[in-house]
């Protein structure tokens, strides 16, 4: 790592940790300078194989990760970080809006994507937004049952048939917006507004492949596909 790609130099002390992934040089520093300005702290690495050196010595908060790097692309990135630290919610940036980008980078576990060139403000908020819904404020309250899931909302927590099911954060907000309307039709729409807190930044491809990855964990019984309609958890 370079002298100016040094995390926390000058910048803010007890902001969220920010890891950000990003081969270009100059994109790396004048990113990490607008995310301080943000009040994030900001680690960087230069490629994948960095990023997961500096992912265990870190510990951060949120990834940025971009997706188009040498040695390890951001999309193996991220599916190697996820398989380390779980809960860690991750951002990939692309410089193509192609759905195939977006949707490889949601397969592999991320939580949002920004469009290369972006706004600061644009990416500040989203990483706002994914640490609101990595952090849900939850009253102390029984473990919910459903069918053979066992769901402890404050500790994110979920076992399915006594076997525990590690979710991303998004993957779990989103198991949280059935359980909140257990039996009701939820549209791609609403639920984009729930889980990913606005519509009009959301892919509606995006709840369908999120929706898919739960399935596979959870199981295809619990989750029910209205044509033309939407999704429903059934009991």
């Amino acid at each position: 790592m370079s002298a100016e790609d040094r995390s926390g130099a000058g910048g803010p002390q007890d902001g969220p940790l920010v890891l950000l992934v990003e081969d270009d040089e100059t994109l790396r520093v004048t990113t990490r300078l607008v995310l301080e300005r943000h009040g994030f702290r900001v680690a960087t690495a230069f490629d994948g194989i960095n990023g997961l050196e500096q992912l265990e010595a870190v510990g951060p908060d949120v990834l940025v990760v971009d997706v188009v790097m040498p040695r390890m692309d951001g999309i193996t990135f991220v599916r190697r970080a996820r398989e380390r630290q779980p809960d860690v919610p991750a951002v990939v940036l692309t410089a193509r809006d192609l759905p195939h980008d977006q949707l490889a980078g949601f397969e592999a576990g991320a939580d949002d994507y920004v469009v290369k060139p972006f706004d600061g403000d644009v990416l500040a908020a989203r990483l706002r937004a994914v640490l609101r819904r990595g952090r849900p404020e939850q009253p102390e309250s029984a473990d919910v049952l459903v069918g053979d899931l066992r769901i402890d909302r404050p500790g994110m927590v979920v076992h399915r048939d006594g076997e525990r099911v590690t979710l991303s954060s998004t993957e779990f907000r989103l198991l949280e917006a059935f359980l909140d309307h257990i039996g009701r039709v939820l549209s791609r729409i609403q639920l984009l507004e729930i889980v990913w807190g606005d519509a009009a930044w959301g892919d509606p491809h995006v709840v369908e492949v999120t929706v898919q990855r739960l399935r596979a964990k959870i199981g295809p019984g619990h989750i029910e596909t209205v044509r033309g309609a939407g999704y429903k958890l059934v009991r």
